[in-house]
């Protein structure tokens, strides 16, 4: 799978990149092997399609990611947290397209696409780029772990505002 050069970005993939699928997981699992893998492949089921399924199973996934980091930290490891917190950035990029029914397009330009979301925490891009910056402190993993906790918020709260229109 050669990825796309809107998914290029130093923290995700690199100029050309191509990566070697073996053998595919049941969903979201692909995303702790590539970034943004539904993203990317757009085949239906669209993730952004079907929130109520797709936003718990990928905040699930950071829930592990999440355990692990607090180990990293507690250990003061700050390179075994990297790789963690950089899914873990991917699967929050995921989360908050997918929230407002679209996928992610362009990594490269993040900042932007994430400005024009309708619904996104409070300083949602300023927040995220300290994280970005600076993936493998401590305080980004406290941003971090803030901004899954108002984007589930707001997609619990979006999904009871779906149930309740489809009556």
């Amino acid at each position: 799978m050669r990825i796309p050069n809107e998914f290029v970005h130093p923290l995700f993939f690199r100029e050309g990149e191509v990566m070697k699928i073996k053998d595919e997981k049941p969903f979201p699992h692909m995303m702790k092997i590539v970034y943004f893998y539904y993203d990317m492949i757009e085949r239906e089921p669209f993730p952004w399609s079907n929130i109520e399924q797709s936003i718990p199973a990928v905040l699930q996934l950071w829930n592990e990611e999440k355990e692990m980091l607090e180990g990293c930290f507690a250990k003061r490891d700050r390179r075994s947290a990297r790789a963690p917190m950089i899914r873990g950035l991917s699967y929050l990029l995921s989360c908050l397209f997918w929230l407002n029914g679209r996928r992610v397009k362009n990594v490269r330009h993040w900042q932007e696409e994430i400005r024009a979301l309708p619904l996104k925490p409070v300083n949602c891009p300023e927040r995220l780029q300290f994280v970005f910056d600076r993936c493998d402190i401590y305080h980004s993993f406290i941003q971090l772990s803030e901004l899954f906790e108002e984007t589930a918020k707001l997609a619990y709260k979006q999904m009871a505002i779906n149930k309740r229109m489809s009556r």
